[in-house]
Order: structure tokens, then C-alpha cells, then sequence
């Protein structure tokens, strides 16, 4: 029976260990203690129950701490492959394996991919199309880098996470906005995140195009093209994803021209071996990068790929961190799937009586995540309420149907969210 570690986890990373033992896997869990990002409920306790193991640690961006736990575990037994779903971890995670001689991604590969700066510099060097961009560790940088070139610009942290922080800007009170929550995010984050969100204001030049992502895997030197993934963007705030979709609405030479980038820039990044999830912009001149991802699709993503093929990604997913000569199936998409993320565009009330019952019962609906979704509830400005999974035949149908009930579900719950471009 092989053995997986996972280093901490997030909802999908709940469904991927549960996913993991029913295949006869043995699963480890590292968990962090003073933060999560997964929902503790009747699910996970019933996931966390069957589990081989449970270690606590108390920071997962301690490369010191998981080295230590990891080699506590290999006194006693092996540890066939490591998978570590959250991005702040994944430095250290990458470095422990390197010292315990697990195979993961070459801890350069992370580290070049999670310095978004660094990695468009690397870029260049290999001739791989991107943008110019800058690093500012003040507000008056900043505003000189503002006004120094032609807005619009993207600002974010050099190495934030699931696009925290992340605004278009158009003007220089904007701007200054801007650097003030990036700068101030290192102070308010939990603690093992601080030092990640301490790195700069990383200011680019503004993409315009079809936002992608491209779900690729690189094992024993084979390139895995899996699936281009489309995205629905908020109107109000175009950094803000409402949901992913699959497959992405391009031709089949788009596509093609998608993985052959996405391939051009885990070499050059020397992301060599897993699975990696690289955001691309699909602009007039081809594909761009938004930013490399080493990890695998976050979110509900994996659950839009098995919605969509039939047919689910974490057996690769295993294959390729556990060693295992399976082979990796690369299944198409046989309907069309997309995803509305339900946010708040401010922080506010709900109403005092809804209800969403027959909203649940639509026949497009293939799931719908609703438990915070209730009547006089305080809510937080893009704070995610709820989730609906639509599926069709027809992308531009599954998309339609989406929309309205995300404008029927603003109607009900008496504040105002997030609605697509």
C-alpha cells in the first residue's frame, strides 16, 4: 500500500485524501493548527476519521518544521509521494523533500514561479513572451513607478495566493490605495503568511484578452496537457474570478498554442516534475502569462474537470507524486461546465427572509454550495456566500443559465454581488 503526504489542505485537497483512500492509498495529513482553509464539517470529519494519520505543525511555511515531521515518519515507514495543495507552502514543502529525497517540484522551480516578478524576468531571459513589470517596497515607489509609466496597471503582492489583494489600477489615488492594503496585508495575515505577503507591491502592465488557465503535468519528462480552462470575471473588479469554467470557449489551434506556452514556461521556470496550474491571458499576440501556479487547480476546479470529462484528475494526480507506472488518462470534456462565485460587493445584511429551495432543484444545477446563504446574516466584502455549478451541452447555454440564477439570487438575499463582465 503506498503511502501520501499531505501538507496541509483546502476543501478540494479534503475530497482528494478521501478520493486517495478509497483507492487504497494510506494518507498522512500534516495540518496546521493556528489556520485551515477547509470547511470542518460532518464531510471532513468523516474524511479526517479514516485517515492513516494526523500530525499537527504549526507553520506550513516552516521548510525546519516539515523536514523534522517528515523525518519522524520515515523512521517508520515510507513516504511514496508528498502533495501539498495550498500555495504558501509549497517553498518549504518543495525544500523538505529535497532534503528527504522524496521526489516534488526542484524547490528553484517553486520559488522562481511563486516570485511573480522574478518569474517574467526569466522569461525574458528565455525568450518566452510576457509583460514588463516592477517591484515597489513603498508607497512613494509606487507612485513613481505610477507615474513614471502609461496606467492601466495590475497591483498585487510579489507572492500573494488566490488573487488577495490583487486591483486594476487607472489612477494614482488608486494606487495608493492599492500599496496601503498590500503593505498593510503582512500585518493583518495570520502569522506563518506574513513574511510571503511582506515581499513588495508587484505592479504589471494590464493584460487584455480572454483569461485562461492551463491544467498541465510534467512526469518523467512527458508533458500532460489536461484541459485550458476558462474564467467568468467580476464587472465590478475585472482581478476578481466569479468562476472557472471547462473547457474554455477557443479553437482547437488556440488551445494547441496554450500548452505549447504553458510547456515553454514551466521549462523556463524549471517547473520539472507535477502538476501545475499556469494562468494565461489570451490576447491578440497569443497567450501571456498571468502567473505560474506549481500546484494543482484549487478551488472546485477538480470538481468542474469530473463534471465536465466524467472522469476525475486525482488519480493523476497520485500517479505522478507517488512514482507509479498508472497511466495518466487525458480524457475530453463531454458537456460543458461553469462555476458563479456568490460575493458581496460590500459588507451589509442579507434579507430577513429568503428562500432558495426551488433554486436548488434546477436540472442544470449540478451543485450548489449554499451554507452561508442564510437570512440576516452579516457578510464581508467579497467574502464567498455560496457557490452554483452549472452544467450543459452548450457552453454559451450553461453560461446564460448561470447568470440568471446569480441575478435571481441577488434578488432574494437583498444585497448587492459580484455580476460578470
Amino acid at each position: 500500500m503506498k503511502h501520501l503526504v499531505f501538507i496541509d489542505a483546502n476543501n478540494a485537497a479534503i475530497q482528494c485524501m478521501d478520493e486517495a483512500i478509497k483507492q487504497d492509498y494510506k494518507v498522512t495529513f500534516l495540518r496546521q493548527t493556528n489556520v485551515s482553509f477547509y470547511q470542518n464539517n460532518a464531510y471532513t470529519q468523516s474524511v479526517m476519521a479514516r485517515l492513516h494519520r494526523i500530525i499537527d505543525m504549526q507553520d506550513g511555511t516552516d521548510a525546519d518544521e516539515i523536514t523534522s515531521l517528515m523525518d519522524n515518519i520515515l523512521r517508520d515507514e515510507a513516504i511514496d509521494g508528498v502533495i501539498a495543495p495550498n500555495e504558501p507552502s509549497l517553498e518549504a514543502v518543495a525544500e523538505a523533500c529535497k532534503r528527504c529525497a522524496i521526489p516534488f517540484t526542484d524547490p528553484r522551480g517553486v520559488k522562481n514561479a511563486r516570485d511573480k516578478n522574478k518569474a517574467r524576468a526569466i522569461l525574458r531571459e528565455h525568450h518566452v513572451p510576457t509583460i514588463r513589470s516592477w517591484v515597489a517596497h513603498t508607497i512613494d515607489e509606487a507612485k513613481d513607478i505610477f507615474t513614471q509609466y502609461s496606467p492601466p496597471f495590475i497591483f498585487k503582492p510579489v507572492s500573494g495566493f488566490d488573487s488577495l489583494y490583487a486591483v486594476k489600477v487607472t489612477s494614482v489615488e488608486q494606487a495608493l490605495d492599492a500599496s496601503l492594503e498590500i503593505l498593510h496585508a503582512a500585518q493583518s495575515c495570520s502569522q506563518p503568511y506574513q513574511e510571503i505577503f511582506s515581499r513588495g507591491i508587484l505592479i504589471e502592465e494590464f493584460l487584455t484578452g480572454k483569461l485562461l488557465s492551463a491544467e498541465v503535468g510534467i512526469y518523467n519528462g512527458n508533458f500532460y496537457g489536461f484541459m485550458i480552462s476558462g474564467r467568468s470575471q467580476s464587472r465590478f473588479n475585472e482581478c476578481i474570478e466569479l468562476g472557472s469554467l471547462m473547457p474554455a470557449a477557443i479553437t482547437i489551434q488556440q488551445q494547441e498554442e496554450c500548452f505549447q506556452y504553458a510547456k515553454s514556461v514551466c521549462q523556463a521556470l524549471n517547473l520539472d516534475y507535477g502538476i501545475f496550474h499556469i494562468e494565461i491571458m489570451y490576447t491578440e499576440n497569443g497567450p501571456i502569462l498571468v502567473e505560474a501556479n506549481p500546484r494543482l487547480m484549487g478551488g472546485v476546479m477538480p470538481e468542474i474537470y469530473r463534471q465536465a470529462t466524467g472522469v476525475s484528475i486525482y488519480p493523476a494526480l497520485f500517479t505522478i507524486y507517488a512514482c507509479a507506472d498508472t497511466t495518466i488518462a487525458i480524457p475530453s470534456a463531454n458537456k460543458a461546465v461553469t462555476v458563479r462565485k456568490i460575493m458581496p460587493l460590500a459588507d451589509g445584511v442579507t434579507a430577513q427572509d429568503f428562500n432558495l429551495s426551488d433554486i436548488t432543484t434546477n436540472p442544470n444545477i449540478v451543485n450548489f454550495y449554499t451554507d452561508k446563504l442564510t437570512p440576516t446574516r452579516k457578510v464581508a466584502k467579497n467574502e464567498v456566500l455560496g457557490r452554483i455549478m452549472v452544467a450543459h451541452q452548450q457552453l454559451d447555454e450553461a453560461n446564460r443559465i448561470a447568470d440568471s440564477i446569480l441575478s435571481e439570487i441577488e434578488n432574494r438575499i437583498g444585497i448587492q454581488i459580484h455580476q460578470p463582465l
